[in-house]
C-alpha cells in the first residue's frame, strides 16, 4: 500500500508535465508527449539559470575561503544558503501537502495505515526540498571539488552533505507546516496566515542579507572573525562545515543528530496528523442582520470573483505576487539608500550618455515582468469552468476581469517604485515621463501575455492548486520572458544607444510595447475569447 500511495503522490506531482492526450494542446487541458517535453525543457532551463547564479557566487566565495584555509566556512555558508532556499521554496506548500490535502478524508476512510499516508506525504515534501536545496548545494559541492581538489572522502562526504541539507529542509518544512496547520485551526482566513509567516521568514533573510551587504568591503574580515567564533563556541556548526572537507567523524556525528531530530519530528507528526487533518473549525453562530442589498455591474461582480480567488489562496498570492513585495521593498530601500544608486548612475552616465534612465527603467520592467497573476488564472478555473461559462456574460468580460485583477493589484507597487526611480534618475523631464510610459505599457503587456499563455496552455484537470500555480509552463514562460525582455531592452541600448540616445530609445520601446499590447488585446478579445468559451 505504501508503494501505491507514493506512486499516487508522484503521479499527482508530475501530472502537469505528463498527461495523456493528443500530441498538442487540447481544450480540456490534456497534452501529449511533445507538450510534456516542452515543459520539461522550460523547467530545466529555469533550474539551470538559478543554478548558474549560485555557481558564480560559489566560485567567488570558494576562492576567497580556500585562500585563507577556511574551506569549512565555504561549505557552511553555501549549505546554509541551500537550507534557506529549500525551506523558503517548500514553506508555501508543506502545510497543504501534509495536513490540508483535499484527499485526506478519502484516504483516512479507507483501510490504510496512517503511517503509510504520512510517509507518502513526506516523500513529496522531501523530494521538493531536495529539488530546491539541490539547486544551491550541488553546484557548491562541485565547485568545492574543482577548486579544493578531489579525494574519495571529499566526494563521499560532499554527496552526503547534499542529502543532510535536504533532510534539514525536510525537518524545518514539517515543523513550519505543523505551526501553520495548528494556528490555522483558530483562524477564519488561513491564506493570510500562511502569507504572513512566509513574509516574516523572507524579511528575516533580507535583514541578514542587507546587514552583510552594508558591510561589503569588510565581508571577508567578518567571515573570518565569525568563523573563529563558530569554531570556539558553536562547535557542532563547525563540524557541519567540516563534512564538505571530507571529515568522516563530523559526517557520522551529524547523521546521528539528524536521525534523532527527525525521529522526534516523526513522533510529533504521527501524534498530531489525525487530529489536525480531520479537524473542522467550530462553526460560529449565524446572526441575521438586516441590511440593504446592492446591485453590482457585471464587470464589478466578475472582478470581485477574481479577487476572492486570489485572496483566498496563499499559494496564489505568494508565488504569483511576490514580485510586488520586491517592488515595494526595493522602493523603500532606495528612498533611504538612494544616494548610493544615484552616484552609480551618475558614474555610468558620464561614461555612456543616457544609460541611467534606460537601465533604471529596465530594472523596473524586470521586476514587473515577474508578476504573473494572470498566467494561471484560466487554469485555476479547473473543472468548474462551466459555471462561469453558463453565466449571462461574454467570454471577453471574464478575461477582462482577470486582466484587471492583474493590473489593479500591480498598480500601486509599480507606480511607487516608478516614482522613486524617476526622482533618483539623473535624467531630463521628458526621459522621466517616458520611463513611466514604458513601465505602464510593459505591465499591460505581461498582463495580456499571461492570459495569452493561459489560454494556449490550459490545465483544468488538477486536484491540487499547486499544479497550475507552481508546476505550470505558462507561469514559467511568462516570468522568464518578462525578465528576459527587460534585460534585452536594457542590454541593446549599449549597442544602439550612442546612435539613438535615451529619449529616442525609450520612445521606440514605448511604440513597440504599445504595438504588442494592441496585438495581444485584439487576439484575446477575438480568438482568445472563443477559445475560452470552448474550454
Amino acid at each position: 500500500m505504501l508503494k501505491t500511495l507514493i506512486k499516487k503522490q508522484i503521479t499527482e506531482t508530475l501530472a502537469l508535465t505528463f498527461r495523456k492526450g493528443a500530441a498538442r494542446w487540447t481544450v480540456t487541458g490534456g497534452r501529449g508527449k511533445n507538450s510534456g517535453i516542452g515543459t520539461v525543457v522550460v523547467m530545466a532551463l529555469a533550474m539551470l539559470y538559478i543554478a548558474g547564479m549560485f555557481t558564480y557566487f560559489s566560485v567567488n566565495l570558494c576562492n576567497s575561503m580556500m585562500a585563507v584555509k577556511m574551506g569549512w566556512m565555504y561549505y557552511l555558508v553555501t549549505s546554509g544558503s541551500a537550507i534557506l532556499f529549500g525551506t523558503f521554496g517548500n514553506i508555501f506548500s508543506t502545510g497543504f501537502t501534509l495536513y490540508m490535502a483535499k484527499d485526506n478524508d478519502l484516504l483516512l476512510s479507507m483501510p490504510i495505515k496512517i503511517r503509510d499516508v504520512i510517509i507518502s506525504r513526506l516523500f513529496v515534501v522531501f523530494f521538493m526540498g531536495l529539488l530546491y536545496s539541490g539547486i544551491v548545494s550541488v553546484p557548491a559541492i562541485v565547485v568545492g571539488w574543482v577548486i579544493g581538489g578531489f579525494s574519495f572522502p571529499r566526494v563521499i562526504c560532499g554527496l552526503m552533505l547534499v542529502i543532510l541539507v535536504s533532510l534539514i529542509v525536510l525537518g524545518l518544512s514539517c515543523l513550519l507546516g505543523f505551526v501553520v496547520a495548528k494556528i490555522s485551526q483558530k483562524l477564519k482566513n488561513r491564506s493570510f496566515l500562511t502569507v504572513l509567516i512566509a513574509l516574516a521568514f523572507l524579511a528575516l533573510i533580507c535583514f541578514f542579507y542587507f546587514r552583510i551587504l552594508n558591510r561589503g568591503q569588510d565581508l571577508m574580515y567578518i567571515m573570518v572573525r565569525v568563523g573563529e567564533d563558530i569554531r570556539g563556541s558553536a562547535y557542532p556548526i563547525y563540524l557541519f562545515g567540516r563534512i564538505g572537507e571530507g571529515d568522516w567523524l563530523a559526517m557520522l556525528a551529524w547523521v546521528a543528530a539528524l536521525a534523532l531530530l527527525l525521529g522526534l519530528i516523526w513522533l510529533l507528526l504521527k501524534k498530531t496528523f489525525l487530529s489536525i487533518s480531520t479537524a473542522t473549525p467550530s462553526p460560529k453562530k449565524a446572526i441575521y442582520k438586516e441590511k440593504a442589498g446592492s446591485q453590482r455591474s457585471v464587470s464589478s461582480a466578475l472582478l470581485r470573483k477574481e479577487w476572492y480567488r486570489f485572496s483566498s489562496s496563499a499559494n496564489y498570492m505568494l508565488n504569483c505576487g511576490m514580485a510586488l513585495l520586491l517592488l515595494l521593498g526595493f522602493g523603500g530601500y532606495l528612498l533611504v539608500k538612494g544616494g548610493t544608486l544615484l552616484n552609480i548612475m551618475s558614474a555610468l552616465g558620464s561614461s555612456f550618455h543616457g544609460v541611467a534612465p534606460v537601465l533604471l527603467c529596465a530594472l523596473n520592467c524586470m521586476l514587473i515582468g515577474m508578476v504573473d497573476i494572470s498566467a494561471p488564472s484560466v487554469s485555476l478555473e479547473g473543472r468548474s469552468i462551466w459555471q462561469v461559462q453558463c453565466l449571462p456574460v461574454t467570454p471577453w468580460q471574464v478575461l477582462r476581469a482577470k486582466l484587471l485583477l492583474h493590473l489593479g493589484i500591480s498598480a500601486v507597487p509599480m507606480l511607487f517604485f516608478s516614482v522613486v526611480l524617476m526622482v533618483l534618475a539623473p535624467a531630463s523631464a521628458v526621459e522621466k515621463v517616458l520611463m513611466l510610459v514604458v513601465t505602464v505599457l510593459y505591465a499591460i503587456l505581461f498582463g495580456l501575455f499571461g492570459l495569452f499563455l493561459g489560454l494556449k496552455m490550459p490545465n483544468l484537470n488538477w486536484t491540487n492548486e499547486i499544479v497550475p500555480i507552481k508546476q505550470n509552463a505558462a507561469v514559467l514562460i511568462s516570468m522568464f520572458s518578462g525578465m528576459g525582455l527587460a534585460m534585452a531592452f536594457g542590454g541593446l541600448y549599449f549597442l544602439l544607444g550612442k546612435v539613438l540616445g535615451a529619449t529616442a530609445w525609450l520612445s521606440i520601446s514605448a511604440l513597440v510595447f504599445l504595438a504588442l499590447d494592441a496585438a495581444l488585446f485584439f487576439w484575446l478579445k477575438g480568438p482568445g475569447a472563443r477559445r475560452f468559451a470552448a474550454l
